[in-house]
């Protein structure tokens, strides 16, 4: 009988995050499930390792039987290498990140540390899903996860180590429009707001923008429309139409 895949199971929003469990119940359906968190809230950090301070892991609760747990005291990408250096009991077959309360749509992804979570997978060969909802409701966090695992197979199956992002509309499994390839869109869908309180102290949330229109075709069109936006991603930020323009310029 062949093995099961391994799949390492991470997220940005903590151990303690419903979504991360919802994600890990429905991979397991695909193969052999490990979780490898941070152990607290770690939103935003994109892709940032921690340098300058020691990072503790231990193993943590599980909420799932037979799903063993570790948190990491770190960032995301912190979280999945430990995970994948020194928990493994085996060859890792995929990274899946999510599932996050929240969209990570156009230029959103930049600074995502779902995204950079599975990203890290990528780098070294793996086949890679970052789940997100389109909302907060916790409701249609469990419909997400599907949506994730739906396309985690399709991914395992095919066995090319791709980074495949996936966003799922804020609503029921049974009611998406269906699933889409989508480029990113060349906007951001949310706004960084500032709040100052009265000692002068910056708290930041992120806020929904309906004062833009995205293209057809992109993610964020396609999440609007009730449809699951499935967006193939990678490392390169070359813009390589410009290199020889480049060139000339400095030649």
């Amino acid at each position: 009988m062949a093995e099961r895949p391994l799949i390492l199971v991470t997220n940005d929003d903590g151990i303690e995050a419903d979504g991360l469990w919802r994600l890990a119940e429905a991979m397991s359906a695909l193969g052999d499930v490990m979780v490898a968190a941070p152990a607290f809230n770690q939103s935003a950090m994109s892709a940032a390792f921690t340098l300058r301070s020691d990072i503790e892991s231990e193993r943590a609760h599980s909420r799932i039987d037979g799903v063993d747990a570790w948190q990491v005291s770190g960032t995301p990408a912190d979280a999945v290498t430990v995970g994948l250096r020194r928990y493994a009991p085996r060859r890792v077959s995929m990274i899946a990140s999510g599932v996050n309360p929240g969209p990570n749509l156009g230029r959103n992804v930049l600074h995502s540390g779902t995204v950079m979570a599975a990203m890290m997978g990528y780098l070294r060969r793996l086949p890679s899903v970052a789940v997100s909802l389109a909302g907060l409701d916790e409701a249609h966090l469990a419909s997400a996860a599907r949506a994730g695992a739906k396309v985690a197979e399709r991914l395992l199956a095919g066995g090319r180590p791709m980074l495949l992002n996936v966003n799922a509309p804020d609503r029921a499994y049974a009611d998406y429009e269906g699933f889409t390839a989508a480029r990113m869109a060349d906007i951001s869908m949310e706004r960084l707001l500032d709040e100052v309180d009265e000692r002068g102290a910056i708290r930041r949330r992120l806020v929904w923008r309906d004062d833009v229109e995205p293209e057809p075709g992109t993610d964020a069109a396609a999440v609007m429309a009730g449809k699951v936006a499935v967006t193939p991603l990678h490392n390169d930020l070359t813009r390589h139409d410009d290199l020889d323009r480049v060139s000339t310029l400095i030649g």
